[in-house]
C-alpha cells in the first residue's frame, strides 16, 4: 500500500515548453514520474514560487485540505 500524495506545482518552476498551470498538471500525470506516487491530488497555480505557503497561502491550504479530505481513520 502506498501513502496518498498531494502535489502542488507553481508555474514559476515549469519545465521548458510548459506555459500554464493546466499544462503543468498534465505534464506530470503523463510523465514517467507519475507512476512513482499514489497521487490523489495534483494541482498547479500561476502565483507563487519556492515558498508557496507564504506567497499563495489560500491556494496551498486548499490543496492540502483536498489531499486529505475523507482520509481520516
Amino acid at each position: 500500500m502506498q501513502a496518498p500524495v498531494g502535489l502542488t506545482f507553481v508555474t514559476y518552476g515549469n519545465p521548458p515548453g510548459i506555459r500554464t498551470a493546466d499544462e503543468r498538471v498534465q505534464a506530470f500525470k503523463t510523465g514517467p514520474q507519475a507512476q512513482w506516487f499514489n497521487h490523489v491530488n495534483v494541482n498547479a497555480h500561476d502565483r507563487g514560487g519556492h515558498f508557496i505557503p507564504w506567497e499563495n497561502p489560500d491556494a496551498w491550504v486548499n490543496d492540502l485540505r483536498r489531499t486529505f479530505h475523507g482520509r481520516r481513520p
